[in-house]
């Protein structure tokens, strides 16, 4: 397991990535409340990945970004949106957490 802490500006999101089985790994990623969680997805997804985000589909073909901005809004909440975006699972969490299932070899060519 690897533990990071990444500071930018005033934000912080700590990931840890975690190979759970063969061939599958999970990133777990905190983000602010204030973060745009549309933003802090494709980021995540990218990092996960080791793709650059320019590479990744644009993730409005995947949900509507603006209702995931507006459902997660700044405020702790309990909900939780599930949604599958460049061979990933992804899990938005109300609380700030986000968990990012990667099949596959991550940044490998079959996997995109």
């Amino acid at each position: 397991m690897c533990d990071e802490t990444n500071r930018i500006g005033d934000s912080e999101t700590t990931d840890r990535t975690e190979s759970t089985a063969a061939g599958h790994t999970t990133v777990r990623r905190n983000w602010q409340q204030s973060d745009q969680p549309s933003v802090m997805v494709v980021e995540a997804v990218a990092a996960a990945t080791n793709r650059p985000m320019t590479e990744l589909p644009p993730l409005q073909g995947t949900l509507d970004a603006d209702a995931l901005d507006t459902l997660l809004d700044g405020q702790p909440s309990p909900v939780t949106v599930s949604f599958r975006y460049a061979d990933t699972t992804v899990s938005v969490n109300g609380n700030g957490s986000m968990e990012i299932h990667v099949d596959g070899d991550p940044g490998a060519e079959g996997n995109r």
